[in-house]
């Protein structure tokens, strides 16, 4: 836990990802004054994207492997017409170029090639991410690096070609950037009451035809136990794309495609929200070319924003921070002879929880009674509290497990198998209530890991298991704190390369890591909902929020600040 660590323990370089922009405006030519001569440097904004050039005659293996790997790149341009006259015919028959992206950085010398005596070549690659088939994307660790390798053979023409080598295709952020777009497919909560972002990286161009055929797939593994969809399990598309025309999607499905009535409006509402990134302002869905009727869409809730915050501490009692100004909540019980600390809230504000210390979890009844205490441990963690109005906590040495505290007092042991043998130092559980976020600690070769996981509940919605976690800010050194963002971002507190303190890090959840400017000794964060909501305290009881690029003090003498949630 951050705020607690930092005080018993107690620069930033922002890295910064140049991408090319061509920037146009409007020019009057001038019709009156002195006519002026000088010297005009033009410059050429270079492109982002390879050119694929075919394979020079008689080039050597060497060459050979760097062609194939720009026109590789390039591929999504020419449907990898270009880089499959790199390899021999068998080679190129296997070779499944949309099977995974590596992405790489040309820090330090970028791809390293070497000749080998058996006639191959390998290629050591610094890995920055990669992104599978289904367009999921994953971080990679710094200093992550990955050896390739391409066996060669001279075809009858006495050339050197590619006979063997790994699916997929290598890129530079750069191009990877200009080539795929971030594109997240929803999911409903299983009360339907809200959609939860499943993020995926498609082709640019044809990116509505990637999402609907992996929506239609499912949610990823680490998801599929927490989300529901209107799709069933058989559902495809019955054509080779999804054709967007004057903003129509236009998504025609199989003829043995079989969606019960009560699924087609939720189905209906995933494919609009998640096209409507596209964009299309409008999805027509036929089955066989035959019109699907439904009825209405379902009011589904996305991204749900807290009403008020953040909360802190201040003058032993529970306030809110409005217009810069704190204010007291004068419903809420004053905190005399209790050790408080971090405080959580829920969305609606009917429960409000701080630590007693490390021990001891308190209810602070909202009719200003006295405190009464939840749960008792030996080292519990900072809580957070769900949209069902859940208190998640738990000792911060994990055995496999966090603990789920009811208002009433009724709490419920949550599974969470990955979690063994793990210090467990942040929670904090998404607004919509299917996924939580955790900063743990561990020996191996995990150390440090930031993850997202599954919440897994009954009907009634109350927690019965953390699923299957994916993790997320892999550039992340040291991490304490852990707040959301918005449905597919998560602040993080901690350290990288690029910030040596601790400072805030924007995490997607599908994406690369961002480190935000630094506040000297930074001891807590906060979020509402997008990085404008963001906010952290300092030691000496400081608090700033972002604006823009830079940190503004919001208020003093006040500490822990959190946001529902």
């Amino acid at each position: 836990m951050m705020r607690r660590s930092l005080r018993r323990s107690l620069r930033c370089a922002t890295a910064v990802v140049a991408a090319v922009a061509v920037v146009a405006s409007c020019a009057v030519i001038p019709t009156s004054g002195p006519i002026g001569t000088g010297e005009v440097e033009l410059t050429e904004p270079a492109s982002a994207i390879p050119l694929a050039d075919d394979p020079e005659p008689d080039a050597e293996p060497e060459a050979i492997v760097r062609g194939f790997l720009d026109a590789g790149a390039a591929g999504l341009y020419d449907e990898f017409t270009v880089a499959r006259k790199f390899l021999t015919g068998p080679a190129s028959a296997r070779w499944s170029p949309r099977s995974r992206v590596l992405v790489y950085s040309d820090d330090g010398g970028g791809i390293q090639t070497e000749l080998r005596g058996d006639d191959s070549v390998m290629v050591t690659v610094p890995v920055e991410a990669t992104v599978d088939a289904s367009g999921s994307y994953v971080e990679a660790v710094p200093g992550s690096r990955e050896e390739l390798v391409f066996d060669l053979v001279r075809d009858a023409g006495g050339q050197w070609r590619i006979s063997r080598l790994d699916d997929g295709v290598l890129m530079l952020p750069a191009v990877f950037g200009a080539v795929y777009r971030r594109t997240p497919l929803y999911f409903a909560t299983p009360d339907q009451s809200q959609l939860v972002p499943d993020v995926r990286w498609f082709p640019t161009r044809s990116t509505a035809t990637y999402a609907v055929s992996e929506l239609l797939a499912g949610p990823a593994p680490w998801l599929r136990d927490a989300v529901v969809s209107g799709a069933p399990e058989d559902a495809a598309l019955s054509t080779a794309a999804v054709a967007v025309t004057d903003g129509v999607a236009s998504v025609d499905l199989r003829a043995d495609t079989r969606v019960a009535d009560a699924d087609r409006d939720l189905l209906q509402s995933q494919l609009e929200t998640t096209l409507g990134r596209v964009p299309a302002t409008e999805v027509v869905v036929t089955v066989a070319g035959l019109a699907w009727e439904h009825e209405s869409l379902p009011a589904l809730d996305r991204d749900v924003a807290p009403e008020r915050g953040p909360y802190v501490l201040s003058e032993g009692r529970l306030a809110v921070v409005e217009r810069g100004e704190v204010v007291p909540l004068e419903d809420a019980p004053a905190l005399t002879g209790l050790d408080a600390n971090s405080p959580a809230v829920s969305l609606d504000d009917s429960v409000r929880v701080v630590l007693d210390g490390d021990d001891r979890l308190m209810l602070l009844p909202t009719d200003g009674s006295a405190p009464v205490e939840l749960l008792e441990g030996e080292e519990l963690l900072p809580p957070s509290v769900d949209r069902f109005g859940w208190v998640w906590t738990g000792e911060q040495e994990s055995t496999a497990s966090l603990t789920a505290v009811a208002p009433t007092g009724e709490d419920v042991v949550v599974g969470a198998e990955w979690l063994e043998g793990r210090e467990v130092r942040s929670i904090r559980v998404s607004r919509d209530g299917v996924r939580i976020a955790v900063v743990s600690v561990g020996g191996g070769e995990r150390g440090t890991t930031v993850d997202v996981a599954s919440v897994v509940r009954d009907e009634d919605g109350t927690p019965r298991l953390v699923g299957e976690r994916t993790p997320v800010g892999a550039v992340l050194t040291d991490a304490w704190e852990v707040a959301w963002v918005d449905e597919a971002t998560v602040a993080v507190l901690g350290t990288s390369a690029s910030a040596v303190d601790p400072t805030v890090h924007t995490v997607p959840l599908g994406g690369p890591t961002t480190t935000l400017s630094l506040v000297d000794e930074t001891v807590g964060i906060a979020s509402g909902r997008g990085d404008r909501a963001l906010y952290v305290a300092v030691a000496d009881g400081a608090l700033y929020s972002r604006q823009n690029v830079s940190w503004v003090r919001v208020a003093t003498d006040v500490s822990d600040p959190v946001f529902p949630g």
